[in-house]
C-alpha cells in the first residue's frame, strides 16, 4: 500500500450538490487507508453515484496491487435532509456499508420515505454507531481533529418547532491537521451562523486547569472560526454567507460545489437559481480586496474534482483540479502522478 502521510480534500464534481470525501494520514497500522464522506447528493439523479465511484478508484489507488491492503470509512456524515446533499447516500451504503464506523445525523426529520428508509437501515445495522452530533463535540482521527460547529444545541432542539429549516439544520465541520484548518459549512444560514459565531469565539482550546479557572490571558483578535480553506455554504447562495461571517473566517482557498453557467441554463428556466449568486461573488471580492488575503475560488462545475493535500504547515502544501471522473481511463493516473 502507498504510504500517506499528508490530510487529502477531495471535492467531487456533482454539478450542483456537495460530495466530500476526506483522506486522512495514516495512523494504527501500516496497512490501513482511513476516510470519511460528507454528503454525497447532487440535483441530477446521473450525478448521484459519483461520491462512490470515485472512492473505490481512490481505494484501488491506495491497494496498490498489496493484498494485505484494507481501509476503513470512520465517519460518513449527511450535513441536512435536501437530496442534493443525501441523493446518493443509498448507493454508497449498498457498496460501503460494511466498512462504515459511524453515521453523523443533524437530527432534523422530514417526511420523505426513500430518506427515512436510508435513516432506519443505517440506525439498525449494529456495526455502525449512529450518532446525532452538535456544536461543541470534537472527534480525532490520528493527527487530525473534527469539531462540529453547527448545529448549535439550542437550534436542534428547535427544528420541530419556531420555522428552523432545513439549511439552518445543517451540521458543520471544522477539520484541523497540524495548522491547517478546513470548514465545511454544509447549507448553513442566518440563523445557524449567528449561533456559532455567538458560540465560538476563540482559537484555543481550554486544556490545562489555568484555562478552565480563567487565569491564562487571550488574545482579543483570536478566533476559533478562522480557516485556510472554507467550502463555502449553500453552493454560494446569496443566503449562505454574510460579509460580517465571512470577516471572521477569512479563507484563502474557496470551494464552491455548484454547476458551471451552462449546467443552470439547461436545468433552470428562466435563469432562476443560478449558483454562486452575484452577491456573493461581490462579498467574496470585497473580503479579498479588503483583508489582502490573494484569496482563490474553485467551483467544481468549472474546475472539475478539486483536491487539496495539507502537510505540517498553515495550508495547503498543493492543489489541483481535473474535469476526470472514476470512469475515464486516466483518473488513476491523475491522482497517481499529483497526489501519492
Amino acid at each position: 500500500m502507498r504510504a500517506n502521510d499528508k490530510l487529502k480534500l477531495h471535492f467531487v464534481n456533482v454539478n450542483h450538490g456537495d460530495a466530500t470525501i476526506i483522506e486522512f494520514p495514516d495512523y494504527d497500522s501500516q496497512n490501513m487507508a482511513y476516510f470519511a464522506v460528507v454528503d454525497f447528493g447532487a440535483k441530477r439523479a446521473a450525478d448521484r453515484g459519483k461520491a462512490k465511484d470515485y472512492l473505490k478508484e481512490l481505494i484501488e489507488l491506495r491497494r496498490n496491487n498489496d493484498n494485505t491492503f484494507d481501509y476503513s470509512i470512520e465517519f460518513v456524515c449527511v450535513t441536512h435532509p435536501h437530496n442534493d446533499h443525501y441523493g446518493g447516500l443509498n448507493r454508497f451504503m449498498n457498496e460501503f456499508s460494511n466498512k462504515v464506523k459511524m453515521f453523523w445525523d443533524c437530527g432534523f426529520r422530514i417526511n420523505s420515505p426513500d430518506y427515512n428508509s436510508e435513516l432506519s437501515r443505517i440506525s439498525s445495522n449494529k456495526k455502525i454507531t449512529f450518532i446525532r452530533v452538535a456544536a461543541g463535540m470534537e472527534f480525532e482521527f490520528g493527527d487530525t481533529r473534527i469539531t462540529v460547529l453547527a448545529p448549535s444545541v439550542d437550534l436542534a432542539n428547535r427544528f420541530d418547532t419556531y420555522g428552523i429549516d432545513k439549511n439552518n439544520s445543517s451540521i458543520v465541520l471544522k477539520i484541523k491537521f497540524n495548522r491547517s484548518y478546513a470548514i465545511l459549512a454544509g447549507d448553513a444560514e442566518f440563523a445557524s451562523w449567528g449561533k456559532s459565531t455567538e458560540e465560538f469565539p476563540r482559537q484555543e482550546r481550554i486544556t490545562f486547569f489555568r484555562d478552565a479557572l480563567g487565569l491564562a490571558e487571550r488574545g482579543e483578535t483570536s478566533d476559533q472560526l478562522k480557516c485556510n480553506l472554507l467550502k463555502i455554504s449553500h453552493h454560494g447562495s446569496k443566503h449562505g454567507s454574510s460579509l460580517e461571517c465571512l470577516e471572521r473566517l477569512k479563507p484563502r482557498h474557496v470551494v464552491i460545489p455548484a454547476g458551471d453557467q451552462q449546467w443552470y441554463q439547461d436545468n433552470y428556466s428562466n435563469g432562476v437559481g443560478y449558483f454562486p449568486h452575484e452577491l456573493t461573488t461581490k462579498i467574496l471580492q470585497v473580503l479579498n480586496a479588503s483583508d489582502n488575503l490573494n484569496m482563490q475560488i474553485h467551483t467544481t462545475g468549472i474546475n472539475g474534482n478539486i483536491l487539496f493535500k495539507y502537510g505540517a504547515g498553515p495550508g495547503p502544501v498543493d492543489f489541483k483540479s481535473f474535469r476526470e471522473s472514476p470512469s475515464d481511463s486516466n483518473f488513476l493516473q491523475v491522482l497517481d502522478t499529483n497526489w501519492a
